[in-house]
């Protein structure tokens, strides 16, 4: 392939890359959650969760990833979709039966780490993936 043709098409698809990014930000909303959802999972999570990531969601007895704070929102925050938090405790966790819980199980965990880590209450987490992509963590 000639070099002009492939600088071309290098230029072609960092220009669709940036353009489904806009598009990303440009229809993405903040990420909420319910207070029933965020009840719910503050119960899941002592009983499945806390020995690894702790009462406080800043690590455990068993030294699990801490859920609170820059740590938490390094990984997960700087308006990221909503979907990679749900994907990743839905796929990875708990680690010795990822991907055990319900969908609806999963988004109620996660309500509960957005409301421990300050984010605000309002409209349900939604449990569809498709959805949650269109939510963003923080800015």
């Amino acid at each position: 392939m000639p070099k002009c043709i492939a600088r071309k098409l290098i230029s072609l698809s960092s220009i669709c890359i940036v353009a489904s990014l806009m598009s990303f930000t440009a229809n993405a909303e903040p990420v909420s959650y319910s207070v029933l959802q965020a009840e719910k999972g503050e119960k899941k999570y002592l009983a499945y969760c806390e020995e690894c990531h702790g009462e406080d969601l800043k690590g455990g007895t068993l030294g699990g990833a801490l859920l609170r704070g820059n740590n938490f929102l390094g990984n997960f925050g700087g308006g990221s979709p909503a979907s990679s938090l749900f994907q990743y405790i839905s796929e990875m966790m708990p680690p010795e039966s990822p991907g055990r819980f319900s969908p609806t199980a999963y988004t109620e965990l996660m309500a509960y780490i957005l409301k421990r880590n300050g984010f605000p209450e309002g409209s349900p987490l939604p449990t569809d993936l498709d959805a949650l992509d269109n939510l963003t963590v923080g800015e």
